[in-house]
């Protein structure tokens, strides 16, 4: 609740610093000022009431406040955008809120090539898309997580390699290996994004990770997956800690991988980028509203 507040104060203010964003809440501004008292005038003429026309002078400063208050909302910063692409109903929204937040029927939860669920330790982090996870659906009952996730590797006939870490023994699966849980009438992708060595820190970063988890979700969708409502962080951008997932890179890339799959992979994507993102500066909105409007026009 906290980050919803600061993130809607930021979209207020945000880079209202420029001498044309000042002059565009003084202009906007007038203009809801001015119209209000062209509307007690005219109630004063028509209909010779002039009790309005009187309130708005005694009390212009609160006029005036009001005014800049309205103007301030008519010109603030989006963080929630969303179209649809023109040839395949695909329909796109970007927004800035917690991936559990949203109003989705399936998840992608970004882990690593252990499928650890360990939260000692900060093996998997709490400010993690999968620690957030475990936490608001399994609490304390990971084992039955573990169950979940390996029965759906299980199922697909995927092998993993034997290895250990400080923890013990422990399989460990290629990249963009997917497991689905389903769980509380929703499901939920974990996609293998990244490696990790015996303390849980990612090793081997790279960028073709990404496109590799893409790659492994897309077909997982395709052959166990759901044609629904799907909501997925910036996979790369977090705790994998990847130099060139970039936001903007990572929004893009994501945008462009759905527009142009061979297959419907959703009905509707929701890209959630994180409030803490979003305040630290780190997500510039009004680019990715841009990129979208240019996908939805012209791809």
């Amino acid at each position: 609740m906290c980050d919803r507040i600061k993130v809607k104060l930021k979209s207020l203010v945000t880079e209202k610093n420029s001498l044309m964003s000042i002059w565009k809440i003084i202009y906007t501004a007038i203009g809801y000022i001015s119209s209000v008292f062209a509307f007690a005038v005219l109630i004063k003429d028509m209909m010779s009431i002039d009790a309005f026309e009187l309130l708005c002078k005694k009390f212009w400063w609160a006029l005036i406040l009001i005014g800049f208050l309205a103007s301030l909302v008519h010109n603030h910063e989006k963080t929630v955008y969303k179209r649809t692409m023109r040839d395949n109903d695909l329909q796109i929204e970007v927004k800035v809120t917690d991936l559990f937040s949203t109003n989705a029927l399936s998840y992608v939860i970004p882990t690593n090539t252990y499928f650890r669920t360990i939260m000692k330790d900060d093996y998997i982090s709490s400010e993690s898309v999968q620690g957030a996870f475990q936490l608001k659906y399994f609490k304390d009952n990971f084992q039955e997580l573990d169950r979940m996730i390996f029965a759906s590797l299980s199922q697909q006939k995927i092998k993993g390699q034997e290895e250990s870490d400080i923890w013990g023994d422990v399989m460990k699966y290629p990249l963009g290996t997917v497991a689905k849980v389903d769980f509380d009438k929703k499901h939920f992708y974990f996609v293998a994004i990244n490696d990790v060595n015996q303390y849980g820190k990612p090793v081997n970063q790279a960028y073709n990770n990404v496109e590799t988890a893409f790659d492994g979700l897309f077909k997982a969708i395709n052959s166990i997956g759901h044609y629904d409502d799907l909501a997925m962080p910036l996979i790369g951008t977090g705790k994998a800690a990847i130099r060139e997932a970039t936001i903007e890179n990572v929004v893009e890339d994501t945008i462009n991988r759905f527009v142009c799959a061979d297959d419907k992979i959703a009905r509707k994507l929701i890209i959630c980028i994180r409030p803490k993102d979003y305040l630290e500066g780190r997500a510039d909105f009004s680019k990715i509203v841009k990129y979208l409007d240019y996908k939805s026009e012209f791809v």
